[in-house]
């Protein structure tokens, strides 16, 4: 089944610019033009805004989504890996013999006939 094309008219400077991109990357030009649109779609990236501080914005993107991995990873070991890792220590750990405590039991014997 084949696609149906259009065109859209560029700057020669731009259009060669976009050729150079697609070569290095060894793709066609409509699957280039997909990634790169996939790309801001998907990271809700704005090409015509500039990114102020984007380094601090990406690092307090980086440190929110680190944290996230980490509670949930504290999440896990809580519920499954601590229970498993005492259920296998019980395992393998000797018990103690139970000390028996022996009562000592007085039977008055009854004296017949004195």
């Amino acid at each position: 089944m084949s696609k149906n094309f259009s065109r859209i008219n560029f700057h020669k400077e731009t259009v060669e610019r976009f050729k150079n991109f697609a070569l290095e990357k060894n793709e066609n030009y409509t699957e280039t033009m997909e990634a790169m649109l996939d790309f801001f779609e998907k990271n809700q990236i704005n090409p015509f805004v500039p990114f102020d501080n984007s380094i601090n914005g990406l690092s307090i993107l980086i440190n929110k989504r680190m944290d996230a991995v980490e509670s949930i990873l504290r999440e896990i070991e809580k519920r499954d890996l601590i229970p498993t890792r005492k259920m296998l220590e019980s395992l393998f750990v000797k018990p103690e013999p139970e000390k028996v405590i022996r009562e000592v039991k007085y039977v008055e014997r009854l004296s017949l006939g004195k």
